[in-house]
């Protein structure tokens, strides 16, 4: 018997670099205030926003978790341990946005069992 949930399909793999290629393109600079963070906050959150407004939220959020930095704090185990715990929740986002899940069968495949 083949449980539903155990897909056969293949699915494509996550290209990483091209996501962060096109996420990097909305990277902020140094003229990004903390009122235009707040708009864009607000958008995403709670109003209609542009694609751009929400890859540049994104891009904020991956900086916070620290994902293009190093987590490790020499000599103090316990701060590695936070920053470690921020890049995860990073990470995560990460897989979501860019992992298509795999389908859904519309129904359950069994086998008859032999009759004897």
């Amino acid at each position: 018997m083949r449980l539903p949930f155990f897909s056969r399909r293949k699915r494509s793999e996550p290209d990483a670099d091209a996501f962060f290629d096109d996420l990097r393109r909305s990277a902020v600079g140094a003229n990004y205030s903390h009122v235009d963070r707040y708009r864009d906050f607000r958008a995403v959150f709670f109003g209609e926003s542009t694609p751009h407004q929400g890859k540049r939220v994104l891009w904020q959020i991956l900086e916070w978790a620290r994902l293009f930095r190093p987590i490790a704090a020499p000599g103090d185990p316990h701060e590695t341990y936070r920053r470690d715990g921020e890049r995860n929740i990073g990470l995560k986002i990460f897989m979501t946005l860019n992992a298509e899940p795999a389908g859904r069968p519309e129904e359950a495949i069994t086998e008859k069992e032999p009759t004897t």
